[in-house]
């Protein structure tokens, strides 16, 4: 226990829209954890009444316990809600409990939750469509570029008077094919993995309540960052080859 007091820093946070302190555990990996006791003393509710409903609920798949020390200064193993997880939990049990004016505070944070949550889910809506666009687009150019690009350099290579300048024109072809079948396999792993992603059905009614248009969305639109940061380097790396290949045909005079 005391290595992992050493690895964990105990700080203090004003919690938005209930300003209150609280404690807060920061794990090595920047995660931060609230300790629920903490939380059901904060909010007037019996944590060990509350605690053994709520590790059965979603709500406690990222939940850890960790060493908490109290105001008292003792030293507690005590269950752990990630940060994020709170508006979860703020919806984990009956509003009827707290005081009216934890109920009002309550409200409050749930509505600015929804709106922050909608806003984040259209921007990665945005960002996802944008993507699966620039996914297309580059396979649609791309899909058969490394077949045919032996044939321009064939003929590109009976224009070339010396051996060493037709090797060369080989490695650049050689190097650019092996490139477009890398960025192309990694473009369609992408676009495949979008395509077992869970859709809904967007519907909007009318003001005499008729259904007047339907369309289907992904439920996570999620691109992985470091996908997106690789196809972006392909990109990079296929410009500098296109780049690369016209200075060698200019300084040949194979154009």
């Amino acid at each position: 226990m005391k290595q992992t007091e050493q690895v964990i820093q105990q700080t203090t946070m004003i919690l938005p829209y209930f300003n209150e302190e609280v404690s807060l555990l920061c794990l090595p990996d920047g995660s931060r954890y609230i300790p629920v006791v903490a939380l059901c003393e904060m909010f007037g509710l019996r944590a060990d009444a509350h605690i053994p409903r709520w590790r059965k609920l979603v709500l406690w798949c990222n939940a850890r316990k960790l060493p908490w020390r109290t105001p008292t200064g003792r030293t507690r193993i005590v269950w752990c809600l990630h940060l994020g997880a709170l508006p979860l939990w703020c919806s984990c049990f009956n509003w009827s409990l707290v005081t009216p004016s934890r109920q009002a505070q309550l409200q409050q944070a749930t509505e600015s939750w929804l709106k922050a949550t909608e806003q984040a889910h259209q921007e990665m809506l945005t960002e996802y469509r944008e993507m699966r666009g620039r996914l297309f687009e580059f396979l649609l150019a791309y899909t058969y570029a490394d077949k045919m690009l032996p044939r321009p350099a064939l003929y590109f290579s009976l224009l070339l008077d010396s051996s060493d300048a037709r090797m060369q024109l080989e490695e650049l072809v050689a190097r650019g094919r092996d490139l477009i079948q890398e960025a192309t396999t990694h473009a369609r792993k992408m676009l495949q993995a979008q395509d077992t992603m869970p859709i809904m059905d967007v519907v909007k009614l009318g003001e005499d309540g008729e259904i007047e248009e339907v369309s289907s969305q992904p439920l996570f639109p999620v691109v992985p960052r470091e996908k997106r940061i690789q196809f972006f380097e392909y990109l990079k790396l296929l410009s500098h080859w296109h780049q690369e290949f016209a200075a060698f045909l200019r300084g040949t005079g194979a154009h």
